[in-house]
């Protein structure tokens, strides 16, 4: 969904830290602002495509950490629902060194796995601690790709 507004895509996340929810929405953020969650166990964003919409995931791309190059995601899953109740797992992943841009907000992307279905809204759930030892979930940009239905 190119125009995010017009689609009426919404983020949000478990708790209020720095930076607002939509942040993550916004492709052209620079890498000087922090958008995260307050330092909870179990923190998450989610993406909601709006109710006209489902996506097949194909791929996925998260801009993660702090300006201060620390918080980059070690452990974290992806997670798709239709109603934003039932939630499936697409993907786990548990990192232990540094991903490929060692440096601050760094950007990857990763492919999903098998056939997991179409989904309306996409959570990024924290499952263990960051690269600094926290429970903060800092994302300044997070992109799926795949087919889009529009229903």
């Amino acid at each position: 969904i190119r125009n995010v507004e017009q689609a009426k895509v919404i983020a949000t996340r478990s708790s209020e830290g720095p930076g607002k929810a939509d942040d993550v929405l916004n492709r052209r953020l620079g890498k000087e602002v922090n958008c995260g969650t307050e330092e909870d166990t179990g923190s998450w964003w989610c993406v909601d495509l709006g109710k006209n919409y489902l996506l097949f995931p194909t791929h996925y791309s998260l801009r993660h950490g702090k300006k201060e190059n620390d918080s980059i995601l070690r452990n974290w899953k992806l997670q798709g629902s239709i109603d934003g109740k039932d939630w499936k797992d697409i993907a786990t992943h548990r990192r232990k060194g540094e991903f490929t841009q060692p440096y601050r907000c760094p950007t990857d992307t990763w492919s999903v796995e098998g056939e997991v279905g179409a989904f309306r809204y996409f959570k990024i759930v924290q499952t263990g601690k960051n690269s600094t030892d926290g429970h903060g979930l800092y994302l300044s940009g997070m992109e799926f790709y795949g087919v889009l239905l529009k229903i």
